[in-house]
């Protein structure tokens, strides 16, 4: 298992209940791929730096956990069809820390 980390960007419009079955979703996607969740941080809303499809406002959620790395592709062709979200970024957290 590797750990990894993704901001979820959702679509502010929706109600706080829309928005929390969204990250439980997204949640259930990991999960149900044998996958662990260690941490989900609500940043809560933000206005966006630019407009998304007419969106100027997004509701920020941060998911670190740990997945097979064989699951990982799956999980990305899924992020589409998750209602609500907006945008999703994935990354894999080194343990190890780089010497610049």
């Amino acid at each position: 298992m590797r750990p990894y980390e993704t901001l979820l960007l959702v679509d502010s419009r929706r109600s706080d209940q829309e928005i929390d079955e969204t990250v439980k979703n997204f949640s259930a996607l990991v999960t149900d791929r044998g996958g662990e969740m260690a941490n989900i941080e609500r940043w809560g809303r933000r206005r966006l730096a630019y407009e998304i499809e007419g969106i100027t406002e997004g509701y920020y959620a941060v998911c670190t956990y740990n997945l097979d790395s064989a699951h990982r592709k799956e999980i990305e062709e899924a992020l589409p069809f998750v209602e609500g979200l907006v945008r999703a970024k994935t990354v894999r957290r080194d343990i190890r820390t780089r010497s610049v």
